[in-house]
């Protein structure tokens, strides 16, 4: 989708006085993400707003960064000192960053001017508490608050969580806008409260899926969880299960744990019947439809932490079969719980 439409479906979306409470904006590579969700902030803050003067603050005060019903939250490193622990404290060179690129910025060029070395920036849950306090204060102008996102994907999971929780419950008139490069690294349930306004069609064609071997063994580790409460032959095959992935090469088996986690975020899409990000099409006789009916938001985060502590665990080399023996049989009781 063009920079052009985008605009245009975002202004026609103000026209129409629905505005949803939370839009996801994935990136194309052209830089012009923010510079398109300023915009639409600036349209939306102008549409309740008739006194000139205050029209002509609100874009001055948006074009600077400053304006006080806009809040941008951004990944930081994380450091020893609370103080720092929050987007707050580095705002002011992160804006100082943005208007000095004209808005086109990227994560190397956020830590080339932060001196961040060889720390992974991320939105942790500091920020997302102190954005919450931001928010119980009544707006300055206009009915519309705007939170944007950059680099919504860098959020650890107890952010995410919070996060959730405050999209689902997000007062009057306030409008969260994620932007990221990756719309696939959100999780799924925050994705399903968003309304998409860009996706890349050309990420759809996620290689880690196109593997018929791991859908063969996911595939045999869910039949077994399903059916573990009706005989205790199934049982026995997660076990068995259990020593297959014990054999496997390290890294074959964190390929393999990479392949179930997207395969979980793609049923629970699909559950959600938000089809235009599922791109999972079986190419053994497992049956994905049925299965995606078992994934909910009940077992979904659940799940996934459990391979993507699997990944972990084997790092730190953990037998790779009492790894898996773990994830067998907390996957049964997350199945027939979710």
């Amino acid at each position: 989708m063009e920079a052009r439409n985008i605009s245009q479906e975002l202004e026609a979306m103000i026209h129409s006085k629905r505005i949803p409470n939370a839009l996801i904006f994935e990136a194309d590579g052209s830089g012009t993400e923010l510079e398109i969700s300023l915009e639409f902030v600036k349209k939306l803050l102008l549409s309740n707003e008739t006194n000139p003067v205050i029209q002509n603050k609100i874009i001055k005060d948006i074009n600077s960064l400053s304006y006080p019903d806009l809040h941008i939250v951004f990944p930081i490193p994380i450091s020893s000192n609370k103080k720092k622990d929050l987007y707050d404290f580095h705002y002011n060179d992160w804006s100082s960053m943005a208007i000095e690129c004209d808005l086109k910025i990227s994560m190397s060029k956020w830590k080339e001017c932060s001196s961040y070395g060889n720390k992974m920036p991320i939105i942790n849950i500091d920020s997302i508490r102190s954005l919450i306090k931001k928010l119980s204060i009544a707006p300055f102008y206009s009915n519309y608050r705007v939170v944007i996102f950059w680099m919504a994907e860098k959020m650890n999971e107890e952010a995410s969580n919070m996060l959730l929780k405050t999209i689902e419950e997000p007062g009057n008139k306030t409008v969260f806008v994620l932007l990221t490069n990756d719309m696939r690294r959100l999780l799924p349930t925050i994705i399903s409260r968003c309304q998409i306004i860009n996706y890349d069609e050309a990420k759809r064609n996620n290689d880690i899926l196109n593997n018929s071997d791991f859908e063969s063994l996911f595939s045999e580790l869910m039949r077994s969880a399903f059916q573990s409460n009706k005989n205790s032959k199934s049982l026995a095959e997660l076990v068995n299960w259990s020593r297959g992935i014990g054999k496997m090469d390290k890294q074959d088996a964190q390929s393999f744990f990479k392949f179930s986690i997207e395969v979980l975020r793609q049923a629970y899409l699909k559950n959600m019947e938000i089809n235009e990000l599922v791109s999972f099409t079986p190419s053994t006789e497992f049956n994905f439809t049925a299965f995606s009916k078992f994934i909910t938001k009940n077992n979904i985060e659940s799940l996934s932490s459990g391979f993507e502590n699997a990944i972990y665990e084997s790092k730190r080399n953990v037998k790779l079969s009492m790894i898996a023996t773990d994830i067998a049989f907390k996957t049964t009781k997350l199945i027939h719980g979710g």
